[in-house]
């Protein structure tokens, strides 16, 4: 199996809960983990151009057992998208939880798989109801080339 620690490049992809103008639109990421032991790692992520994060790092933890990985990614604030689509910070929100879990292909030396944003509660009479976004996800380690 690979080591997790180094650094990645990948995208992750927008899914249906976010409308027509984002729907399917891919968001180049980096991320610099580290193995801290018993299959955990920890790092960070910085987002390229993306409309949602506004390119502020992320904090990574998570965890890897033989082929499958699972981490939480979480961004210095909540930001949403407003009727207009234009994204809004909001940091008197809590910050949502943002879950990737996926497989590693030993073919493609790759990580892929799919991510959840379990958002905003809301109170309505018929109950309560969370805002909830999903995509997918890939990634691959980055080697150093030396000449």
């Amino acid at each position: 199996m690979i080591s997790i620690t180094g650094q990645w490049r990948g995208h992750y992809v927008y899914g249906p809960e976010y409308g027509e103008k984002w729907l399917g639109s891919k968001v180049a990421f980096e991320l610099s983990l580290t193995d801290i032991g018993d299959n955990n790692f920890q790092g960070t992520c910085l987002d390229i151009d993306s409309p949602i994060s506004l390119n502020n790092p992320a904090v990574i933890k998570g965890f890897t057992e033989e082929d499958f990985i699972s981490f939480t990614k979480e961004y210095n604030q909540f930001f949403t998208i407003n009727g207009d689509n234009q994204v809004v910070p909001r940091s008197q929100l809590k910050k949502p939880d943002l879950s990737y879990y996926g497989h590693y292909d030993p073919v493609s030396e790759t990580y892929s798989g799919d991510w959840e944003l379990i958002g905003r509660e809301h109170a309505h009479p018929d109950g309560d109801y969370l805002e909830i976004a999903t995509g997918t996800w890939e990634m691959k380690k980055v080697h150093a080339i030396f000449i």
